[in-house]
Formats: C-alpha cells, structure tokens, sequence
C-alpha cells in the first residue's frame, strides 16, 4: 500500500527505482490510466495517436515500468473512451498490483474517474502500489491545492482529489525556488496546520498508506505548520 509521488516522471521514477525494485517483482501487474489531454479526444484517436503501443507517449510511460522488471504483457492501458468496455474496468484495477496516474489537466481527469467511468471508490479503496505524478500526485489527496504558477487559471486554489490519502500532509508539484512562491507554501502549511512538501521535477516522496511512514527522495523541501 504505497503512493510514489513525483512532480516529473522520468527523474521522479529514477530517483525511486532502487526503492520499487524492492517492493515490485516481474508477476505484478499494472494499469495505466493516462486520462488527461489538452482537449478531449475519442477512442480510435486514444488508441491509435495518442497512446499508440511503440509511441513517444507511450516509450515515456512503460519504458521505467519495463526497467522494473514489470513484463510489459502484465501492462493494461486503459481507454476511457472505450464506453462498451466500462464495466471491466473496476475488475481489471481490481485484479492489478500497481496503478499508474500520470499528470495532465486534473480536472479533466478527475472528472473521468468520478463521473464518466465512476471509478473513484475502485481507486479510492485500492490496496497497490499508487504511482503518480504531476496531477496524478496531487490528485491521491482528498483536497490538494495548485499554486497561481501552475493553475491553469491563473490562481491559488484547493480542489477536491480522489482521496487515496486521507490529508496527512500537502504536497506542492514543478515547485519553485521563488522566494514568493515557497512563502506562499508557508503560509499554506501555517494555515491549514499541516506540513507543505515542495516536490520539485528532481524530487519525489513515497508513502505507506499502511505504516503512515515517508521517504524523501532527491529534491523536496519541507515546509511546517508555524515556521
């Protein structure tokens, strides 16, 4: 019962690997659900374009799940477009070890979880390994908020997540070394009196959802309630 949370991929999954070999054998199996575009697509175009088997997009996600060990057989993608096929989704994230939530417009992908496929008490209520990053990190918080930087409109807000992680503490992704923007993650953790983790592209955090314990990898700062 871990959540990997990277702010970039690639460096986050590097930072990790020796930590995931341990905890990850070849059997286990994985689902994708890249479900976060720049504007809606429709399944032949999912399947065929976007994350076409061979693809830049989809090299970029499988290749450090190959690095694993992980048999790229016992890897689903899933198309949230492919309405005939639903139904088999909860059973397919059921019967998987490791879910993978990578980054996009987290609106757009809350939205397919919650409302569209109505998977969020499925993702919500699993028992894997939760990797994710960018949106795909923030989003495992029952409320996680984007800094005016990185929000698509412009401004600081909270949203509501899926829940995977009960708020045990915050975590800020593409962080920034601007005086401005850490105060700001300050006063956040001051004001919602918890702790603020900056999860830069060369950082990531991984937590047991089980033993409440975290690990820190590379590029993170720390921000707590009152400093």
């Amino acid at each position: 019962m871990y959540s990997v949370l990277l702010s970039n991929y690639i460096k986050g999954m590097e930072l990790v690997h020796s930590k995931l070999k341990e905890i990850i054998n070849d059997k286990q199996k994985v689902v994708v659900i890249a479900w976060a575009f720049a504007s809606e697509l429709n399944k032949e175009t999912f399947a065929n374009e976007w994350f076409i088997k061979g693809g830049e997009r989809y090299n970029k996600y499988v290749n450090p799940l190959l690095a694993l060990g992980i048999k790229e057989d016992n890897i689903t993608i899933l198309n949230c477009y492919d309405k005939e096929h639903f139904n088999d989704f909860k059973k397919i994230i059921e019967d998987s070890d490791i879910l993978l939530i990578p980054g996009g417009n987290p609106e757009m992908l809350y939205s397919k979880v919650t409302q569209e496929t109505e998977l969020l008490y499925t993702i919500k209520h699993y028992k894997g390994i939760i990797i994710g990053f960018s949106a795909g990190a923030v989003l495992q918080l029952k409320r996680y908020f984007i800094t005016a930087k990185n929000n698509y409109y412009k401004y600081f807000a909270f949203y509501d997540g899926f829940g995977i992680l009960d708020d045990p503490f915050y975590h800020d992704v593409h962080s920034s070394k601007n005086k401005r923007y850490l105060a700001k993650l300050q006063k956040t953790a001051n004001e919602k009196k918890k702790t603020v983790y900056a999860i830069f592209d060369d950082g990531a955090l991984i937590y047991n959802r089980k033993t409440s314990s975290l690990e820190i990898f590379g590029h993170v700062l720390t921000f707590d309630e009152g400093k």
